[in-house]
């Protein structure tokens, strides 16, 4: 899925106060924000975890069963997160015109745009394989969360580019690319609304709308975090308190991978039985491609997080850097592996997912366990 401004904490922006130098200690102890769309990397990680469970589920039940616990966690975190802040604005005048106006929460936004498409992903995903469809319409929830969520980081995305043209706000973070990643998550989770459409105009419509997401997201998500890898290898490195950002830019690798191939599979009724062909080889060799960039990445990723990590860094919610990322990872991967009928990709896919329920797991158990010290405090 932010600059580093010392009023509140982006997602993966995990400092409530000033960071303070590479050279000092981490303090281990640090206040947590209230409900925002700072918690929302909680919603996109568990997420796409439900969808990632039931994508590898196969024929083993118990893979099923724990796909659908962990959407009912995924709704249970987006609407209880939603209400909550909800009435923190209620309560509190200016809480909502603060989180869009102050540069260090603004990108957060677009977690809340993810989170939306994420849950209504794994909805669609998740629903009819257990039996439930009958409930609620799956088609018609992912929908409607689809286009909440593209809207509002089309919004996002766009907006906070103005922003960088205008002037950037503050030193260059992974965080900057929590705003210009939700078009590509649209793109993917687009992709698997196309097959409920009916033929002709509706579905050439989404396809079309879905491929300029792919197109937005991959230009701006290729200039923001061009800037960001420049200006931490060369000019800063990245301040430990903030590592779990590290994994922010590695969402647009595994993510981009995914749609390609899930919407070069959507476009094949649209396109010439060439055409299709045509447009499947560009997106597998482009998946090929991302993902042997993405493997340096990951690999600078995983050393400044470890490095923070023995530096005892304080919990905040920029720790759910560590899930979504991962997640979109495995999905690509799966999805590549998928289409190329290759195993070791999908071997690799599985594995990103079994680091995913490690890190969701340790985020959740985390996350709880601070909530909990937070209440007994205040009480």
């Amino acid at each position: 899925m932010t600059a580093h401004v010392s009023t509140s904490p982006a997602p993966a922006t995990p400092a409530t106060t000033a960071t303070p130098p590479a050279t000092t200690p981490v303090t281990t102890t640090r206040s947590l924000p209230p409900p925002g769309p700072v918690w929302y990397p909680a919603v996109m990680g568990t997420g796409i975890l439900a969808t990632l469970l039931q994508a590898h589920a196969g024929g083993a039940r118990p893979l099923h069963d724990a796909a659908l616990v962990v959407l009912v966690l995924g709704w249970t975190a987006l609407v209880g997160l939603t209400a909550a802040f909800a009435v923190r604005c209620a309560r509190q005048p200016g809480t909502l015109r603060a989180s869009v106006t102050d540069l260090a929460t603004l990108p957060s936004w677009g977690t809340v745009s993810m989170g939306l498409l994420a849950v209504g992903a794994a909805t669609l995903a998740v629903l009819p394989a257990a039996g439930l469809g009958s409930l609620v319409d799956p088609v018609v929830v992912d929908a409607v969360l689809w286009t909440a969520g593209t809207l509002l980081g089309l919004v996002t995305a766009l907006g906070f580019a103005a922003l960088l043209v205008r002037g950037h706000p503050g030193p260059p973070s992974p965080a900057w690319g929590l705003p210009v990643v939700p078009p590509m998550v649209s793109a993917t989770t687009g992709a698997s609304l196309v097959p409920y459409l009916g033929a002709g105009g509706p579905r050439l419509l989404l396809v079309l709308l879905a491929w300029t997401c792919f197109a937005l997201a991959l230009v701006l998500g290729s200039l923001v975090f061009a800037v960001v890898y420049h200006h931490h290898w060369r000019v800063s490195p990245l301040d430990p308190a903030v590592a779990p950002s590290a994994w922010i830019p590695l969402g647009i690798v595994g993510q981009s991978t995914a749609a390609a191939v899930s919407l070069s599979a959507a476009s094949a009724g649209l396109l010439t039985s060439e055409a299709a062909v045509l447009a499947h080889r560009v997106a597998v060799g482009y998946g090929l491609v991302t993902l042997t960039v993405g493997a340096p990445l990951a690999s600078w990723a995983l050393v400044v997080t470890v490095r923070a990590f023995a530096a005892h860094i304080a919990f905040t919610p920029g720790w759910w850097a560590l899930t979504f990322p991962v997640g979109t990872l495995s999905l690509g991967a799966h999805q590549l592996g998928r289409a190329t009928g290759s195993p070791a990709l999908e071997v690799v896919g599985a594995g990103f997912l079994v680091v995913l329920c490690g890190t969701w797991t340790l985020c959740a158990t985390l996350s709880l366990r601070a909530l909990g010290a937070s209440v007994r405090t205040a009480g």
